[in-house]
């Protein structure tokens, strides 16, 4: 079943490269650089190892084997058009296709990605398309990498500096991408932003509460009616959650609860989410008996050699693979 995968949008500040710019080479290591040579020469090492598969003849790209655990069973659905001459056609969703791979950069090694990349590529096209589609990722990667060097805002940025950054982006972009792809690429981008930027204005503003509703819905207005869409299924979501965190702190049932979901979305969603729920139950049911667990190994008297070896092993046995990387980000907080 095709899933989408939203484009990294720059109001997130939330870069696929930029959150593994240390740990890209390795399967699970997302650590702090030990130096900015040191990022400079793992960047180089990103562009090397896409320049030596770009000059690979397509039919000699090894096979990468079976997705990893969190694609198993999804699809991008990007499907590559080409032209009456076989040059490619942009398509808006294009990028989507490198980022669904990207999205398991903490499952694998880059190396194995961007195989898995250049044999998606090679078997949707050939010949000039393909040789347009392996540039295309060539200047991607280079985009998101030099995306590095541009200044860390904070979680809270004014209006000031967010125009600053969008204009900062927008000059990257530039240096490479063409006016045509950046476009096809990051009009969506682009338009959310600025109404990111507007509504940064308009918070800094000594508006009433009715003043400034009457004002956001006229930005909202605005939008291409997708992002308006999205906008108004946000809203509509946050306060039907808002409305069953009430009501099970008022002791509702779940039956209850599933038909307001039902009543508000309709029954297979609300079914869905039912499923959710009990997902999460099961999960922090899961987190704390193995904190209690793990506690009671740290307090046996074991070595620090022997207890460790034990935790690690009560982990193996009560978590998969990849909820065990989950489990080692918590486990201070546990």
């Amino acid at each position: 079943m095709p899933i989408s995968f939203p484009r990294l949008a720059a109001t997130t500040c939330c870069l696929a490269l930029l959150a593994v710019g240390i740990g890209f080479f390795t399967p699970g290591g997302i650590n702090p650089p030990a130096s900015l040579t040191a990022t400079a020469e793992k960047a180089e090492q990103v562009r090397s190892i896409n320049r030596q598969l770009s000059q690979q003849p397509a039919a000699q790209l090894t096979t990468p084997g079976a997705l990893p655990p969190s694609l198993q069973g999804a699809s991008h659905g990007i499907r590559l058009q080409v032209d009456g001459n076989g040059k490619l056609l942009l398509d808006p969703q294009l990028l989507q296709l490198f980022d669904f791979y990207f999205n398991a950069i903490d499952e694998e090694p880059v190396a194995k990605i961007l195989l898995r990349i250049h044999n998606d590529l090679a078997s949707q096209v050939q010949g000039q398309a393909l040789a347009q589609a392996r540039d295309l990722l060539k200047r991607y990667l280079d985009y998101r990498l030099a995306m590095l060097d541009l200044p860390k805002g904070n979680s809270a940025p004014t209006a000031a500096a967010f125009g600053q950054h969008l204009q900062a982006m927008a000059q990257l972009r530039g240096q490479y991408f063409s006016a045509e792809e950046n476009q096809a690429f990051f009009s969506s981008d682009v338009s959310q932003d600025q109404f990111m930027l507007a509504q940064l204005s308009l918070n800094e503003r000594a508006l009433s509460p009715a003043e400034h509703r009457a004002q956001l819905a006229l930005l909202e207005a605005q939008l291409p009616p997708e992002q308006r869409a999205v906008r108004q299924q946000v809203s509509r979501d946050g306060e039907l959650y808002e409305a069953t965190e009430a009501m099970r702190q008022a002791g509702a049932s779940e039956d209850e609860i599933y038909q307001v979901r039902a009543n508000t979305l309709d029954p297979q969603a609300a079914s869905e989410l039912q499923k959710l729920d009990a997902q999460r139950r099961d999960w922090q049911a899961r987190l704390q008996a193995y904190a209690q667990a793990r506690n009671s190994l740290r307090q046996s008297g074991l070595s620090a050699t022997d207890q460790q070896s034990a935790i690690n092993n009560l982990q193996a046995a009560s978590f998969n693979e990849l909820e065990r990387k989950r489990v080692s980000a918590l486990d201070a907080e546990l």
